[in-house]
Parts: C-alpha cells; sequence; structure tokens
C-alpha cells in the first residue's frame, strides 16, 4: 500500500473512531527520584508525545498524563483506569512504561521529563511528537508518525521515525536519523573525527549544516532532485546532479544522506 493511501486509511480509522467515542477523560500523575539515582532513563509509551529536558535539580521528575475516550464519561473512566504506568530502576536505568488493554478505543499517555543534562535517553513511542532540549548524553528516539525535534543537544544521537520530519537545531556530536515522507533539517556544531553521520529520508529535502572547521567524506544521493554543498573547499570523487562523493578537508568524519523525491543541501552553519 503507498504512502498516500496508509495515511488516507489511517485518517479515515481516526475520523471514526472520534465519532463513536466522543467523551475524554484524563488525569496526571508526577513521578520523582533523586537524580543521583540513576544515569540513564527510558521513557516507553505505545502512543502520546514525549518531551524531555535538561534542569539543574538534584530530583528528577516525569509528569505522565494519561488519556482515554469513550461513548460517555463513565465508559472512558473504564478505558483510563485501564492504563497502567511501570515505575522502576535496575543497573542504573530509570524506566516508565505504560502499558495499555487490549482494546481499540482511543487512549494514549503523555510524558514530560525533566532530568539532569547528562542522563542517557532512550524513547520509543508512536502517534505523538518527541522534543530533547539540552541533553548532553547519547540520544535514542524510536517513533512514528510524529516528528521529532532536538534543540541544544550533544552526544552520539539515533532517531527513527515515520511520515514526519526531524528538525536537529544545533546538535553536536555524531547523528543517525531515518525517517520516511518527512523533511530532515539538521544543525550540527561539531562533529568528532571518531563519529559520524548518517540522514536519510524519502518523498522529503534534506538539509545538513556543518561547521566551517569540519573534515569529512560526504556521499549524497537522491532519486529526484539535487545534491549541492556550499561554502567549503571541496575535493569531488563524483560529481552529477543526484549523486556526489566529496571530501571536505582530510575527510575524517564519514557523512551519508540519501533520499527521493527531494534535493540534498549541505552548507557552512555559520554562512
Amino acid at each position: 500500500m503507498k504512502p498516500k493511501i496508509c495515511l488516507f486509511v489511517l485518517t479515515g480509522i481516526i475520523c471514526l473512531l472520534a465519532c463513536l467515542y466522543t467523551s475524554k477523560v484524563e488525569d496526571s500523575q508526577t513521578f520523582t527520584r533523586p537524580a543521583s539515582t540513576f544515569t540513564s532513563l527510558t521513557l516507553d509509551t505505545r502512543n502520546g508525545a514525549i518531551t524531555a529536558t535538561a534542569n539543574t535539580d538534584t530530583l528528577a521528575s516525569v509528569k505522565v498524563t494519561r488519556y482515554a475516550y469513550g461513548r460517555n464519561k463513565t465508559d472512558a473512566t473504564n478505558q483510563l483506569n485501564g492504563i497502567t504506568i511501570t515505575d522502576t530502576v535496575s543497573a542504573g536505568n530509570w524506566s516508565l512504561t505504560a502499558n495499555f488493554p487490549a482494546v481499540t478505543k482511543p487512549m494514549g499517555a503523555l510524558m514530560a521529563a525533566d532530568v539532569p543534562a547528562n542522563t542517557r535517553l532512550n524513547i520509543l513511542t508512536s502517534n505523538g511528537d518527541v522534543t530533547v532540549s539540552g541533553i548532553a548524553a547519547p540520544i535514542s528516539v524510536a517513533t512514528s508518525n510524529g516528528d521529532v525535534i532536538l534543540t541544544g543537544t550533544s552526544g552520539d544521537a539515533e532517531i527513527s521515525t515515520s511520515n514526519a520530519k526531524v528538525i536537529v537545531q544545533v546538535h553536536s556530536g555524531g547523528i543517525d536519523i531515518n525517517t520516511s515522507n518527512g523533511e530532515i533539517d539538521c544543525d550540527l556544531s561539531f562533529l568528532p573525527a571518531t563519529s559520524g553521520a548518517e540522514l536519510a529520508t524519502s518523498n522529503g529535502k534534506v538539509t545538513l549544516r556543518l561547521p566551517p572547521d569540519v573534515s569529512a567524506y560526504i556521499t549524497a544521493t537522491t532519486s529526484n532532485g539535487t545534491v549541492v554543498i556550499t561554502g567549503y573547499q571541496v575535493h569531488y570523487d563524483e560529481n552529477t546532479q543526484k549523486h556526489i562523493k566529496a571530501r571536505i578537508g582530510s575527510g575524517a568524519s564519514p557523512i551519508t544522506i540519501t533520499t527521493s523525491n527531494g534535493d540534498i543541501v549541505i552548507q557552512n552553519r555559520v554562512r
């Protein structure tokens, strides 16, 4: 099934459910832990947006907002009570998981975390945006049908989504982005020689901004678009409208970019 047809079918299902279940209930609960008791955080919700923000407090917190729909308030409340939250710490990893009953009625759980900047993040969700700000540790995000936005982050990052865009606003470190039917806009303030960048999408433009002193070997390919590098002295091994292999500086960091039905623009972030 083609992506546009899939989205059309999904939209129709959502509209049908919205007509059947018009009553919504929700509640919120905040989970806290001393920042000294964990080094990584796993947030797992099958359906809902997740945000993670760095703080300087000695106490970390995650606010979980459960919501559910029903034919009436009683029906919706019964569905809400079926959503449970598992809260555990093991081997330095704080894990919060939303568990859902096997029903087709719309429900979900939103998560908003405030944690130390050096917390490693592992985020899993769908049908909701993921926003991460100020984290200076490895980040892993797996979602679908939701945008991913990183702001002021550092450390290696791995992002996977679909039918959505990925926006990276000033990241320092290696990065791996995979999406479909969405654009990628990535601004890297620093790319270590020991790390690389891999950006892949379909039906979307890819823009990669690099620091002026970057040293990288770039392989970039599009099916229906153009590939352009601006703001650098470049040595090309291959240079066509749709495919390039090029070196900037000594070529220390590998960069691979692929898309279809979209342009690829690689540029100096200070110009």
